[in-house]
């Protein structure tokens, strides 16, 4: 349990001191970098952690054993090159784990340098997005960093690079694809001819990235009536930071084409909470409201941002902090899984 309080207690403490002063000063963007290097080799170095991580393993060695077009078709195309290359390199399995680590890592910092307290936005990102997910749902982590890195990218106008970081992403977990209608809402001009083209060039993804899993999904999450633990709190706690973001978000000053895929993804995240009763099984609404967590990571440092007076701040912080902690300790306490995330332990060299 020690690593994660430790690597844990780094990220809240950080976020606690870092309110009391406005500026990202270059010594804390040097510590945070640091931050990010440790919390890389957390996740990817990790031993026998999560409860896929004998499955992951499985895969990694079904596809050094198949011809290359074989390999590449036996999962996600990104997911099973990202393996292939491993072996072929001389690496293990863990060298996969690293590299997918990095990538929401690398997510993560970018990201969050678009927040007002980027310690605060990795805060929020601990319990859910990096104790549970990155080190368990590798593939859908992984979509999930390039999609971060796609809206850090968005944040410099680059429209383009955005786009091409959600296919990338879908290239590790296929449901990543359907982010790409988000690049509806950043349609400007000849709007009658490009959102056609824009849902034609997404549906013509989605059926190349999907169509032969349709039926492994639709047999997996609705006919065998599959639940999620816990869907109805993740969605909600999607949601109510998606409000307030509709709320408030005109106060972050984003740059105008983030500011409208943000709030795209904030009424997403709404709708989410608000079709979940009317769905036959929560795992399909659960894994979708995964690619809208950027929202909640980027409106809590809003929030604080929005209080006035250091002595406000760092309460509200300190408070959101123990928050957060009791949360992640709580799961790794009593969850009927945590047994696959206690003891931590890493691979040895």
């Amino acid at each position: 349990m020690w690593p994660y309080v430790i690597i844990s207690g780094v990220v809240y403490s950080g976020s606690i001191l870092s309110v009391l002063d406005r500026r990202t000063s270059v010594l804390s963007w040097t510590v945070l970098a640091s931050f990010a290097i440790a919390l890389s080799a957390f996740i990817g170095f990790r031993f026998e952690v999560g409860k896929d991580w004998i499955q992951y393993n499985y895969i990694f060695k079904l596809i050094t054993e198949l011809p290359f077009v074989e390999a590449m078709d036996f999962t996600d195309v990104g997911y099973s090159f990202v393996n292939w290359l491993a072996f072929q390199l001389g690496f293990g399995i863990s060298a996969v784990f690293f590299f997918c680590a990095v990538v929401l890592v690398v997510g993560l910092m970018m990201f969050a340098a678009l927040t007002p307290y980027p310690w605060l936005a990795m805060a929020i990102a601990m319990p859910h997005i990096v104790t549970i997910m990155a080190m368990d749902h590798i593939r859908q982590t992984t979509t999930l960093g390039f999609i971060l890195i796609g809206l850090a990218l968005l944040a410099r106008d680059r429209v383009w690079a955005f786009m091409g970081c959600i296919v990338l992403g879908a290239l590790f977990h296929r449901t990543g694809i359907m982010c790409l209608v988000f690049g509806l809402f950043l349609v400007q001009k000849n709007r009658l001819l490009l959102y056609p083209a824009v849902l034609g060039i997404s549906a013509i993804l989605m059926k190349f990235l999907l169509a032969d899993q349709i039926g492994v999904y639709f047999l997996r999450y609705v006919e065998t009536s599959a639940g999620s633990r816990g869907a109805l709190i993740r969605l909600l706690l999607n949601a109510l930071p998606a409000v307030g973001f509709l709320i408030y978000g005109k106060y972050a000053n984003l740059p105008e084409k983030l500011d409208k895929v943000m709030r795209a993804m904030a009424w997403s995240a709404v709708i989410s909470l608000m079709v979940l009763p009317l769905l036959p099984s929560a795992v399909i609404i659960d894994r979708i409201g995964k690619y809208f967590l950027p929202v909640q990571i980027l409106f809590f440092p809003l929030l604080v941002s929005l209080l006035h007076g250091y002595a406000l701040r760092f309460i509200a912080t300190s408070l959101l902090c123990a928050y957060l902690f009791l949360t992640q300790f709580y799961w790794l306490y009593t969850s009927e899984l945590a047994d696959y995330w206690v003891p931590y332990k890493m691979t040895q060299f």
